[in-house]
């Protein structure tokens, strides 16, 4: 284990070798000559990390070779001469402003909650959910903490020091400060995570898209759909079915104190049963259905000819037809507004991904042929869209198109169906319904730009505490997302206002150590720094107190 509280001089003799970012110091115990390749092969050993250009960190292998030698014990700053700090002081700038830093103090402590902070932080700019690295970056970055933390102790606190009744109220306060109560659109959906741990009770196969193979743990969250603000969040088994906990979730709104409550929700949650569940419960409900339904198959014999074919169903905001009808579902005699549309780009891209698709089963179904032991009973996902022939035994023989099937199933591409309990217009719902993005853009954030894609945990109480941690990290993270969007409109500039575009630019703000050993910021600031600065209220004196701060606590 690297000892990041010494400091000593690197051995003359010793190699350096980089390895990801890092200079690692290696001690030549000897040497082989290799007959077969006619070259000699050095034996070393990893004695420690370097620091600077002289000094290192060393390991526990260091004092095997140099316990004579010892180095010099001086032990090491607590942080580095040269401190990235741009991308921090916004994130903390964030979290005040947001008032996360108050609430995150009086429900854990000072301690605690600077721990969190920083953690928010490092999730953040690195980009990941992993806490290997998390002592290397308190280093050389701002952070609230005094105390030092490895990722051991993390990993310790993650266990023991975060309890659900903490993680519940700071949910609960959160949604308290909400500005919107009144009237709200929540738009609500799940997703799931791989962990192969023993200890995560929750971990149970269930019914992932990828990796189906792996345990697995189910996450929802529910956004504010203006903004896309996380308000709130539930882990359940991964056995569960989304569906199955829609209601379960939707009813915490009312516990936080939303009032006029409309649910935006993807076409797996549409059921009878939660249609009743919304109605019983005054839920205005705003969601896609499924295209193999019944309900649908009906409604496009009705609607399909008019989409088709008259102009004036095309809504050009959209760049698709759509027109509503009012109607029922099943035996419910509640009237709904079936808002049915057609797009034509979507319909050219879906044929073209069934027809490959289809090509795929027909070289499944060939492969049968040739084995000769498949019967009809495994044959049933096949039996609709091919004619199966069977030998005088019942094996699979033969197979030809079901052209018929197959162009019902063509004719339906493009097609798709919103309902909503509401009264609006076809336009109206669309454009709330592609809003929804919103929390599909949390999950992509949360496995790509947070690497929480797997959990790397090993109990139940570190997934509640980490899962808590990344929660609010995603509040912090959508809410500089947003911030950027302005910046990147005002100036005509996507590709420089992207989060990591601005947390990478953000990064080369640097305070360092002068003769006198005191902090200055080391350059002025350049123009993307101060737009995206400016946009959250941080100007170069608010980075100059930052330096101040931190000489204060030297």
């Amino acid at each position: 284990m690297i000892r990041k509280d010494v400091l000593v001089k690197r051995p003359e003799g010793t190699k350096i070798y980089r390895q990801r970012n890092c200079e690692y110091v290696y001690h030549v115990t000897g040497s082989e000559y290799k007959k077969d390749k006619q070259y000699v092969v050095e034996k070393r050993v990893c004695i420690g990390k370097m620091v600077d250009d002289e000094n290192m960190n060393p390991n526990d292998s260091f004092y095997q070779y140099y316990e004579i030698v010892g180095g010099n014990d001086e032990e090491a700053p607590a942080f580095s001469d040269a401190l990235q700090v741009g991308a921090s002081t916004l994130i903390f700038k964030v979290m005040e402003e947001l008032k996360i830093s108050e609430l995150l103090e009086s429900i854990h402590g000072e301690t605690d909650a600077n721990l969190i902070k920083d953690l928010v932080s490092y999730m953040i700019i690195r980009q990941t959910s992993t806490m290997q690295h998390y002592s290397d970056f308190v280093w050389g970055h701002l952070v609230n903490s005094e105390k030092k933390w490895d990722d051991t102790k993390i990993s310790d606190f993650f266990k023991n020091a975060v309890d659900y009744a903490q993680t519940e109220l700071f949910v609960s306060k959160w949604n308290e400060i909400q500005p919107e109560h009144s009237e709200i659109y929540i738009s609500y959906d799940s997703t799931n995570m791989n962990t192969k741990a023993d200890g995560v009770d929750m971990a149970e196969y269930g019914h992932a898209k990828e990796d189906s193979d792996i345990p697995q743990v189910n996450i929802s969250y529910a956004v504010n759909h203006k903004d896309a603000t996380p308000l709130f969040y539930e882990m359940y088994p991964g056995s569960i079915i989304d569906n199955t906990q829609c209601t379960h979730m939707v009813d915490r709104a009312k516990e936080y104190g939303y009032k006029n409550v409309g649910l935006i929700l993807d076409r797996g949650y549409f059921s009878i049963k939660n249609i009743r569940y919304f109605d019983a419960k005054g839920y205005d409900f705003l969601m896609m259905i499924k295209n193999n339904s019944i309900l649908v198959r009906d409604m496009l014999k009705e609607a399909k000819l008019p989409l088709l074919t008259k102009a004036k169903y095309y809504l050009a905001e959209h760049d698709v037809y759509g027109l509503t009808k009012q109607g029922t579902i099943g035996d419910d005699i509640t009237v709904r507004y079936f808002h049915i549309y057609y797009d034509n780009v979507r319909a050219s891209q879906e044929k073209n991904e069934y027809l490959k698709q289809l090509v795929k089963k027909e070289e499944h179904l060939q492969k049968k042929v040739n084995e000769k032991i498949r019967r009809k009973e495994d044959m049933v996902a096949y039996k609709k869209l091919f004619k199966l022939k069977y030998d005088n035994n019942g094996y699979l023989e033969s197979y030809s198109r079901n052209e018929n099937e197959i162009q019902k199933e063509i004719d339906k591409l493009g097609f798709f169906v919103i309902v909503t309990s509401k009264e609006m217009s076809a336009s109206e719902a669309l454009d709330i319904y592609r809003k929804r993005d919103s929390v599909e853009k949390i999950f992509r954030m949360l496995k790509t730009g947070l690497e929480y894609d797997t959990f790397r945990v090993h109990s139940q109480d570190s997934l509640e505490s980490k899962t808590y941690v990344m929660f609010i990290a995603s509040i912090v993270r959508n809410y500089i997302f947003q911030g950027l969007k302005k910046v990147s409109e005002k100036e005509k500039d996507r590709k420089n206002y992207t989060v990591p575009a601005a947390i990478s630019e953000l990064e080369k703000i640097t305070i360092v150590k002068n003769s006198k050993d005191v902090y200055i910021r080391r350059y002025g600031l350049t123009k993307k720094q101060k737009n995206i600065l400016k946009q959250f209220g941080i100007t170069e004196s608010y980075i100059n107190q930052v330096a101040d701060q931190m000489n204060s606590r030297n």
